[in-house]
């Protein structure tokens, strides 16, 4: 039938299946008779061969086995453990399962799938199961499992989901894997109170009715699904899936004794041709020799197309009224039941596709390994191609911690480096400081000087200490310039200066002084290209600053400019208010023509540079006004320089904090390692004694055994 499954051998498949390879069982139930069969005054039809599960009708040679067959007296909780819990431990081997109720309406199939859940009184298979399946996941702690349950009912040849939040229809699709329902809820759960509440409100949605046979006859088929995944905790190549389909279907009926009009006899003519077709499945598979089955005849055969001949272990539950009035109606499922037992399956693990490649190549390794033994190996030893690259990656390996090691001595000189630099720069500022402050003072010196030379006649000797003191303000003046210029190439340099970046090494190094100082540098590294970037950034907003701060003194000279300006507009309107009073005074004494224009002419140039000089004014004041928001600027960004070499001192410890104790934790390491060697070489020394000694002890044992056998000759 088939030669592998999944990497497991048939014959081993089969034997997990069941006792002598039966994919497909059925189980008989014989329900007692109800109250309206006796009122009726019907007779028992059947009877029950004890210890055999064999069922004979009375009156008649006819004689069925089954697998099982349980009679009237026997409890739902003997039917449940005898037939069915077997089937539920399956689930967790990784197969498919199927239980399905088939027989007349009234029969109790509902009663033995347990479908219409209201409570612990009889509990039937469904709610027995779930508690098995939460048991058996609770006792399988090395596993974690997926579980999710689904329910639907095919009603009028329509499947409805019974777990959708509004009654909904869904739809049959085929695909590569077989039978799928796009849309069809599917809730996870966590207890068994969870799955029962599923149950539950499945069934509240389900369609029932009531006929002259039964007062609650289900009046379509209903399929509870629960899919189980599970993978093992320490291994999650070993997983499986299994899915439990518990299948209640609607019970066959003649409309003569149901006495159905309206919409009861058209519900129970969907019914029968669904079983009908059911029927005819069950024929042929049961047969054995028809190549094609209708399966697409109805979707009652559609949905059973893999517990029918397919990927599943199935059992029927072939459910009868003893009653002599319904014996045609039993006769009828008895043989439907027999034909079932002839059914051949083909159930296979369903396991996780990666874990069946897994085991495939695991097999193709063996046999290799195999053949290499045969071929003259020991089925452990490398090909020459594959000790050559061994060599290369431990060429590679030694280089790279070469590397590594090159590495963190080059961030460690950098940061030795950047300290000094740091250092440099602290004493760069403290100097530029200094200089200010003397700046500062010759200023004021200088105005004072100036303010005494023009109220006293000075002598010789003083204005040649003015003399001297115009050369130091020279020299302060170079200082100055030498300052600036070195701090135009700093900041040159920190702008031009690129980002260090490494690259991760992907190399594990087995030794553990590679790995931490492997570790050790990248972080260094890490740590330094935060330094840089930092730099930068300093860089940045220092030569912003020096901008703005070079600009406020332009707006000084502005200033006094203004000032000047201002001065002079004063002096212009004064001269021109004068020049107006001459004219008045020329018009008046009635002089000379000539003299009067002369003068309109002097106004009018006056007022002109006024007009020239108040526009400039405007230009300079709107300047100085800029001075404040520039301040607020400066002030910000000195700021944020402040907090950045803030960080940047920070950084500068933190790395060398690391090195050091890196440093220490290497010679500590190296240290044990020196200690460990030598107890190695002692160690060695010792065995090689003791390989001597033993090699004596043998030759001595040697010459013994010689000599008795030496004795034992001569006795002889």
């Amino acid at each position: 039938m088939f030669d592998m499954l999944f990497g497991i051998p048939a014959y081993i498949a089969l034997l997990l299946m069941g006792e002598n390879g039966e994919t497909v069982q059925v189980a008989l139930r014989i329900r007692p008779l109800v109250e309206s069969e006796i009122a009726r005054g019907c007779q028992v039809s059947l009877s029950t061969v004890a210890n055999q599960p064999q069922v004979q009708v009375l009156g008649t040679d006819k004689a069925f086995t089954f697998n099982h067959v349980f009679c009237q007296e026997d409890s739902q909780a003997k039917f449940y453990d005898t037939a069915i819990k077997d089937l539920v431990n399956r689930l967790f081997k990784g197969y498919n399962v199927t239980i399905l109720a088939y027989g007349q309406t009234g029969s109790g199939k509902t009663y033995s799938i347990g479908t219409c859940y209201t409570g612990q009184d009889d509990m039937g298979v469904i709610p027995r199961a779930i508690a098995d399946i939460f048991s058996r996941v609770k006792e399988m702690e090395d596993w974690n499992f997926k579980i999710s349950v689904s329910f639907m009912e095919l009603y009028q040849e329509q499947l409805f989901d019974l777990l959708a939040p509004t009654r909904c229809v869904v739809d049959l699709r085929e695909d590569s894997k077989g039978i799928v329902i796009p849309g069809l809820t599917e809730v996870p759960v966590k207890t068994a109170e969870d799955m029962t509440a599923c149950l539950v409100q499945g069934s509240a949605g389900r369609a029932t009715g009531a006929t002259a046979m039964n007062s609650q006859s289900s009046r379509s088929h209903a399929i509870f699904t629960v899919n189980i995944e599970q993978v093992k905790l320490n291994n999650i190549n070993e997983a499986t899936s299994a899915k439990f389909h518990l299948v209640d279907l609607a019970g066959s009926e003649r409309s003569k004794k149901t006495k159905a009009t309206g919409e009861r006899f058209k519900e129970g003519v969907n019914i029968n041709r669904g079983l009908l077709a059911l029927g005819n499945v069950i024929s042929a598979l049961g047969d054995g020799t028809q190549s094609f089955i209708s399966y697409r005849d109805s979707k009652l055969t559609r949905l059973l197309q893999d517990s029918l001949g397919g990927n599943s272990l199935t059992l029927m539950i072939a459910c009868v009224s003893p009653a002599d009035y319904n014996l045609q109606e039993t006769l009828s499922t008895l043989r439907y039941a027999d034909r079932a037992r002839h059914i051949k399956n083909k159930p296979i693990i369903n396991q996780d596709p990666q874990a069946a490649e897994i085991s495939r190549l695991k097999q193709q390794l063996q046999e290799m390994r195999l053949m290499m033994i045969q071929g003259g190996g020991d089925g452990t030893g490398c090909p020459p191609e594959h000790t050559k690259l061994l060599e290369e990656n431990l060429f590679l390996r030694t280089k790279a911690n070469s590397l590594t090691e090159q590495l963190g001595n080059l961030i460690n000189q950098n940061l030795y480096l950047v300290e000094r630099a740091h250092l440099a720069e602290q004493a760069r500022a403290r100097m530029h400081l200094k200089v200010s402050e003397l700046q500062a003072e010759y200023d004021l010196t200088m105005d004072e000087l100036n303010l005494t030379l023009q109220q006293v006649t000075c002598p010789a000797e003083f204005v040649d200490q003015l003399r001297k003191l115009s050369g130091v303000q020279k020299r302060i003046k170079e200082i100055q310039e030498e300052q600036r210029r070195g701090e135009d190439e700093l900041l040159t340099h920190e702008l031009s200066q690129g980002t260090v970046r490494t690259e991760g090494l992907d190399l594990a190094d087995e030794q553990d002084i590679a790995e931490k100082r492997e570790v050790h540098t990248m972080q260094q590294a890490k740590l330094n290209n935060e330094l840089q970037e930092l730099n930068r950034a300093l860089a940045l907003k220092e030569e912003l600053a020096s901008q703005l701060t070079a600009n406020l003194g332009q707006i000084t000279t502005v200033r006094e400019e203004y000032e000047r300006n201002q001065a002079l507009v004063e002096t212009l309107k004064k001269e021109k208010d004068e020049l107006q009073q001459a004219l008045r005074n020329v018009h008046v004494n009635n002089s000379s023509n000539k003299m009067a224009e002369q003068r309109r002419k002097q106004v009018q140039e006056l007022e002109l540079k006024i007009a020239n000089l108040t526009k400039k004014i405007q230009e300079q004041a709107n300047i100085i006004k800029m001075k404040g928001k520039s301040d607020e600027k400066i002030t910000i960004l000195q700021n944020e320089i402040q907090t950045m070499k803030q960080i940047k001192v920070r950084l500068i410890r933190q790395m060398k904090a690391e090195s050091e104790k890196f440093k220490l934790w290497k010679q500590e390491r190296e240290r044990e390692l020196i200690k460990l060697k030598d107890q190695d070489r002692k160690r060695q020394n010792q065995i090689v004694k003791m390989e001597r000694l033993h090699a004596k002890q043998q030759n001595v044992l040697k010459r013994k055994v010689e000599e008795a056998v030496a004795i034992n000759k001569r006795l002889k």
